[in-house]
């Protein structure tokens, strides 16, 4: 159960919390393959454009990160990212637009490692792991398969059976360190279905 001890989930905190962003219909459209399991490069030919869906629009300010349908970084998450240079890491520019504000300094994060790292035996479903029809409650870690994988291609990975984007702890710990706004850091160990209503975001 190393693994389970060693990743980490990011989730919203503070004032990103208060707010729900998703893509508009400017938006380029190569970038509606973000969970594509390749590279998408060829296909984005323009940046991002992302909108208020809710909260108040009169006091919104952007943080550095938003958690869209997928991951919307500033470019000081970006940069802190790039100095490990993880293999399988894009990122596209995205405009976050409200009225007459626009903010050109995030980008969407394209992940494209992508395993199916649950072991079975030890994390808990509610379904049927046949055709991953199931919610998932709490999640545990296959170190054999983990094992395999060289540490670039897993620094960041995204989660198969039930996407999800898991961190390694030196990422983590170096996004700690740049005093990130608006994303708090969940252990694997420690998460579980109700995490998303906790505020114990948990500690390296």
């Amino acid at each position: 159960m190393t693994y389970d001890n060693e990743y980490y989930l990011l989730t919203e905190t503070g004032s990103a919390a208060d707010y729900m962003l998703g893509e508009t219909n400017s938006s380029d459209e190569g970038l509606a393959r973000l969970l594509s399991q390749r590279s998408i490069k060829r296909l984005v030919r323009g940046p991002g454009k992302v909108g208020i869906i809710e909260g108040s629009k009169r006091t919104f300010k952007p943080c550095d990160f938003h958690k869209t349908n997928d991951m919307l970084v500033s470019e000081k998450f970006k940069k802190v990212i790039e100095a490990f240079n993880p293999q399988h890491v894009d990122f596209y520019q995205a405009d976050i637009i409200n009225g007459e504000q626009v903010w050109s300094d995030h980008y969407f994060m394209h992940v494209w490692n992508v395993y199916r790292a649950m072991h079975q035996g030890r994390s808990k479903i509610d379904g049927t792991y046949i055709d991953d029809d199931f919610i998932l409650e709490s999640l545990s870690l296959n170190e054999q398969l983990l094992d395999k994988i060289p540490l670039q291609e897993r620094l960041i990975f995204v989660l198969d059976e039930n996407p999800k984007f898991l961190f390694h702890e030196t990422v983590v710990a170096a996004l700690k360190a740049a005093n990130l706004s608006g994303l708090g850091f969940i252990k694997v160990k420690d998460w579980g279905i109700s995490s998303a209503f906790d505020d114990d975001f948990g500690d390296l």
